[in-house]
């Protein structure tokens, strides 16, 4: 009951008394939700049938309660933050207490996530470019979805892999693949964007910007062909061959047009020592 309720509270309170301490609110709501938790824990036999359900419903709750403290603190970003750590949450609740329908929703919860951040072009705009490169939000925001995202593959390992019978695990490690690379190059995009500015991702018109790209895709490829490799994953090899093609089509049609002769040879060294650890 507290989950509708929050809502109802939560428009109260900001028409009634805004403040800048509002994420005591779901602090505060969790209280009666860990309270019951604990009672279900010590008062209920081990073999009443209705405790999985009881332990799931109060368990869930409280994790949700939790992990919104810093959406409704911070806002923006932290509301996918908080669906990313409220859903790995949820699949290490799993764990301790097998109720499917936590599975179900942290795996949603995880896609939701995904989603927000990969598909959504209004987060460009939430911040213009800070004077601090690299770690800025960029890094916390998509670096802690990514990091919940592999935590999510690993807990859903067989022989919990199953989600509406389909194998969540290597749709994880895709997206969460897919997250380290959009990382990746917002990083790039931000260095080479001006103070103040919004994030924008261009090609053209800046030489270092343009082999900056060009050099971490190369290296991101390498790696998870490595990472394929170790762990005996034919899916990841080809999608890393795949990107170090596209990377090889870039540079040989759009960068070296940029350079003078004796740049050209360089980087065509470069970039056979990166293709020959590739194919090693």
């Amino acid at each position: 009951a507290g989950v509708p309720q929050f809502f109802l509270v939560h428009r109260l309170v900001v028409a009634a008394y805004p403040n800048d301490i509002m994420g005591l609110l779901p602090a505060a709501f969790a209280i009666p939700s860990l309270v019951s938790l604990a009672i279900v824990l010590k008062k209920m036999p081990v073999a009443s049938p209705v405790r999985l359900a009881q332990l799931a419903w109060f368990g869930g709750v409280a994790l949700f309660f939790i992990t919104l403290i810093f959406p409704i603190q911070f806002h923006r970003q932290w509301i996918t933050v908080g669906w990313a750590t409220e859903g790995a949450a949820l699949l290490w609740l799993f764990h301790r207490v097998p109720h499917p329908g936590l599975r179900l929703t942290g795996f949603g919860l995880l896609i939701a996530a995904f989603i927000r951040l990969a598909l959504n072009p209004a987060v460009l705009a939430y911040h213009p470019r800070s004077e601090t490169p690299i770690f800025n939000w960029y890094l916390y925001t998509y670096g802690i979805v990514t990091i919940c995202v592999f935590l999510g593959m690993k807990l859903l390992a067989p022989p919990r892999n199953l989600v509406l019978k389909s194998n969540a695990p290597p749709m994880l490690a895709a997206l969460g693949t897919i997250l380290a690379f959009l990382l990746m190059n917002l990083e790039i995009a931000d260095y080479f964007t001006v103070v103040g500015a919004p994030v924008r991702f261009e090609f053209g018109g800046n030489f270092a910007r343009e082999m900056t790209y060009t050099i971490c895709w190369a290296l991101f490829a390498l790696v998870v062909i490595v990472i394929g490799i170790v762990k005996k994953l034919p899916a990841a090899r080809y999608a890393a061959m795949g990107l170090l093609c596209v990377t090889l089509l870039k540079l040989f049609f759009h960068d070296l047009a940029q350079l003078s002769q004796l740049y050209r040879i360089g980087t065509f060294i470069g970039v056979a020592v990166i293709a020959m650890l590739a194919i090693a």
